[in-house]
């Protein structure tokens, strides 16, 4: 230390006999911010000029941080050289940024020595510069950071870091900080942690991501679902290209993708309902024969509008290889108890399997089914159920349906449906 910052100048005194030379020297001043700061404006009033490097120390004095970026990496030592003074938070953090924004390598060091800091705000802007840099040396650092520290302001921007390095080693690490977000209740997930990762993943553009990106889809917010949706199309491979054209329900690029049907057949076993309905609608669409006997395993799905979906398709697929399994639903009259990702239960109003499967069988117009509908029209209470049954029935064509249908308990919506059948039947 020099014998200068032994002893605090007396800035006003100088300034009054406008003495340049030992306030230059006072902007070097490394105990006290403010004597910096005060050497600067007293300059400024004297009306020096600054000239080569000691002009780098006065703009830093001043805080103009902009000019400081403009200048590029010949302010980057004095930058360097001002971080290491002490008591000097609100410098150093402007320090900080624009060592960031100017992005030389020299700084990366130093930057990490912030890191053992406490103070959280210094870390923070040292973590968001690490990520402008971008060196390799930053990577595991931070990588400690996001599995050690429990502010979320510091591991949000370490997450922003590592995405912005593009280094594949951090893929692993992130993945798993997604897992244990999603491992909680979603009343107690951050959402602003998990927004941050389907970022950063997405900048990384490693396959291996894709998996849990889709994961988030539908299970918190849209906000959510355009960050997933945006990270797969910048991983930009055939596999997220898929993922992207289901969650959009984009017939035309799904039709565009080469294997399209082995994705499809892949993401009926994803862990995201959505993903799973999804899946199935693809099938659909590829209208490929291949596809039926996939989708009768998922009539065993956990989730009953995944299974509805899988009903659907069936039925616009026509093929009879579905016609047993789809009585077999008709026929069951209860079904499990449908659960979130966290274990959690919850109904499922928005569908009912036994109506879809009439629907489907009636689609279908198999001739086995005939027996099944009649069942079930002989059945108290569920209106809705015993309206689709009719309607099958008179696709179906046989006349054994008529007495059935038209001794079925009336009701003012079964009605119509029911004398349309009725009629249909006649006509045989």
């Amino acid at each position: 230390m020099s014998i200068f910052n032994l002893f605090k100048p007396n800035i006003g005194k100088l300034k009054a006999k406008k003495k340049v030379n030992p306030l230059i020297k006072a902007l070097h001043y490394k105990k006290d911010c403010n004597v910096r700061k005060s050497a600067a404006e007293a300059l400024e009033a004297i009306g020096w000029e600054p000239v080569n490097g000691e002009g780098i120390y006065y703009l830093i004095a001043l805080n103009d941080w902009k000019k400081l970026i403009h200048m590029g990496t010949s302010a980057v030592e004095p930058l360097l050289e001002v971080l290491q003074d002490k008591n000097s938070s609100t410098l150093h953090r402007g320090c900080i940024k624009v060592l960031g924004q100017i992005r030389d390598k020299r700084a990366v060091e130093p930057l990490l020595e912030v890191l053992q800091k406490k103070e959280i705000s210094l870390r923070e802007e040292a973590i968001k510069a690490l990520g402008q840099i971008g060196d390799q040396k930053v990577v595991k650092p931070l990588i400690s950071v996001l599995q050690n520290d429990d502010s979320s302001t510091l591991r949000g921007q370490t997450i922003r870091a590592l995405g912005s390095t593009k280094d594949k080693r951090a893929v692993e690490p992130l993945i798993e900080a997604l897992q244990r977000e999603m491992q909680k209740p979603r009343s107690e997930a951050n959402t602003g942690i998990i927004i941050e990762l389907a970022g950063a993943l997405g900048k990384i553009k490693d396959e291996r991501t894709i998996i849990h990106l889709v994961s988030l889809y539908n299970e918190y917010t849209d906000y959510i679902n355009k960050k997933v949706k945006n990270a797969l199309l910048l991983i930009n491979t055939e596999r997220s290209k898929f993922y992207f054209a289901i969650l959009n329900s984009d017939e035309n690029e799904l039709l565009e993708i080469d294997h399209s049907l082995d994705l499809a057949v892949e993401s009926l076993y994803h862990q995201n309902n959505w993903a799973r309905r999804q899946a199935i609608w693809a099938l659909m669409t590829l209208k490929d024969y291949r596809a039926v006997e996939q989708i009768i395993k998922t009539l065993n799905d956990k989730s009953l509008n995944v299974v509805c979906c899988a009903i659907y398709a069936l039925g616009e697929i026509g093929d009879d290889r579905a016609v047993t399994p789809l009585i077999d639903i008709l026929l069951k009259k209860d079904f499990s108890t449908c659960t979130n990702g966290d274990g959690s239960t919850f109904p499922e109003h928005s569908c009912n399997p036994r109506s879809e499967a009439a629907v489907a069988l009636g689609k279908i117009k198999d001739k086995r089914a005939i027996q099944a509908l009649m069942r079930v029209m002989g059945e108290k209470g569920d209106h809705g159920l015993i309206e689709k049954s009719a309607w099958a029935l008179s696709e179906l064509g046989d006349k054994r349906a008529y007495e059935t249908v038209n001794s079925a308990e009336n009701h003012r919506k079964l009605l119509s449906i029911k004398q349309k059948a009725i009629n249909k039947l006649e006509q045989i």
